[in-house]
């Protein structure tokens, strides 16, 4: 009798299980919905518009460099307006959602991006033309507002070009550098 009992349970716990519904991993919807907020984004930096961008985020939105330091939401703010005031409209910036990751409630998204961005900065005396890429993980979470970034972490892959040559994104740019190699010890002869 007890062996009758234990595979009824199993049955049911089997059954159970087949009507839950799995794990959401990528869901169209969701990567339709965060490709319009990037395309807000990527609107609100051509329109300088600080307030659009920061609206973007939630109030506790962070970022984690990848040397561990933690940027908080005040810090990215500041980041952002730097931006702004440095670069020359329009970014021409690019999000490719490589990889979607949404929970099952469709409330957190994880999302692999590679981000890139055109345009024009006045450096060592003039205006050239730069352009940087980088892949890096952001989690979305899903708002009354709609959909709004908390975090972006695992930064990884930066590449920087000033003019079409490759520099050294944690250095200040000089034009007369050999281009930046980051694998054959980081520069070479042109």
């Amino acid at each position: 009798m007890k062996r009758q009992q234990v595979v009824t349970l199993l049955t049911w716990v089997v059954m159970l299980m087949s009507t839950m519904p799995a794990p959401a991993q990528d869901d169209a919807g969701v990567r339709k919905e965060l490709e319009a907020q990037y395309q807000r984004l990527a609107e609100a930096h051509d329109k300088r518009d600080l307030k659009a961008i920061v609206g973007l985020k939630t109030a506790d939105f962070h970022v984690i460099f990848p040397d561990g330091r933690v940027g908080d939401s005040k810090v990215m703010e500041q980041y952002s307006k730097q931006f702004l005031e440095s670069n020359q409209p329009p970014y021409n910036i690019k999000f490719t959602i490589q990889k979607l990751t949404v929970s099952e409630n469709q409330l957190i998204a994880v999302a692999e991006v590679s981000q890139e961005a055109t345009r024009y900065r006045e450096l060592a005396g003039g205006r050239r033309k730069v352009d940087t890429s980088v892949v890096q993980r952001e989690t979305w979470t899903k708002t009354n507002d709609g959909w709004k970034l908390k975090l972006v972490d695992n930064v990884r892959d930066q590449k920087r070009f000033v003019d079409g040559k490759r520099v050294d994104p944690s250095k200040q740019y000089d034009p007369d550098a050999p281009p930046y190699d980051p694998d054959g010890g980081g520069t070479k002869a042109p």
